[in-house]
């Protein structure tokens, strides 16, 4: 076997081998989720407040308080649910980077496994920082409903609201720069390549922050009009898999995707509780 040939077998093979890591991780991530939302039993579920049937209102008691406990359970379970959104998502860019680490001499496995796990974390850590921030918004927007109940019938609007809102956003300049640097690996990692452990911290975060900027919309309608079920996690998996790995963020998908959004929007404002 000539040495070229031999090069691109092991490239294959280190390939195949990210990308059977992240989905089987991706998987065990599917099934917690499964498991830590069935944790809830029925009597810590729902709290009366607002119209009855709006999906969010099913898990009210996890937003009771401003506890750390409180916090920190909601935050695992929308960090292992990104886990298990996003990972198969990450195939390419993870990819690229463990053989990119290879190029530059890193020959020993364990340390371009550490970037690997370091580039994780740091892609997590954005997505833990926007769940605090998405506990912060449903708690104050539950605790107005509880406090001021002459808002209550406008929580079918305000999903409404969510839905056109993400549509509208599909289209923005923000959600395409974004998307570029997400579905180009290549050109994220030639303009963001650093190196060691805290280098690919640091890389993660970045690309973070770019992935942050996709799919921050799609995680509000996941929370707030679909309340984390795992019907509407798959859903929105299957789209941002879509966008960002098979269609390459092409035109016609995110308008696609946006005109979905609005009509569902407009279904919510002119049928509630349908």
């Amino acid at each position: 076997m000539s040495h070229g040939s031999k090069g691109i077998l092991t490239t294959s093979r280190s390939g195949l081998g990210i990308a059977t890591g992240l989905i089987f991780t991706a998987a065990l991530a599917w099934g917690a989720s499964y498991l830590l939302m069935g944790s809830m039993t029925p009597s810590e579920m729902g709290s009366g407040m607002g119209p009855p049937g709006l999906p969010i209102l099913g898990i009210s008691m996890m937003f009771s308080s401003l506890t750390l406990t409180a916090m920190s359970f909601f935050v695992l379970i929308w960090v292992v649910g990104m886990v298990a959104m996003m990972f198969p998502a990450l195939v390419p860019i993870v990819s690229i980077q463990y053989l990119a680490m290879a190029g530059r001499g890193v020959v020993s496995k364990a340390a371009r496994l550490g970037g690997v796990v370091a580039f994780l974390s740091g892609y997590l850590a954005l997505y833990a920082g926007l769940g605090v921030a998405a506990y912060l918004v449903v708690f104050v927007a539950l605790q107005s409903g509880a406090f001021i109940p002459s808002l209550s019938p406008y929580a079918y609007a305000a999903a409404g609201g969510v839905l056109i809102a993400t549509g509208i956003w599909q289209m923005t300049s923000l959600k395409d720069r974004c998307l570029k640097n997400c579905v180009s690996p290549v050109g994220f990692l030639m303009t963001h390549d650093e190196r060691g452990v805290k280098g690919a911290l640091k890389m993660g975060a970045e690309h973070g922050y770019y992935c942050v900027g996709c799919c921050y919309m799609y995680m509000f309608v996941m929370l707030g009009v679909a309340a984390m079920s795992i019907p509407s996690m798959a859903i929105l998996a299957v789209v941002v898999t879509l966008e960002k790995v098979v269609v390459k963020g092409a035109i016609w998908f995110t308008r696609l995707v946006a005109i979905g959004f609005v009509v569902a929007g407009l279904v919510f404002l002119l049928r509630p509780g349908i």
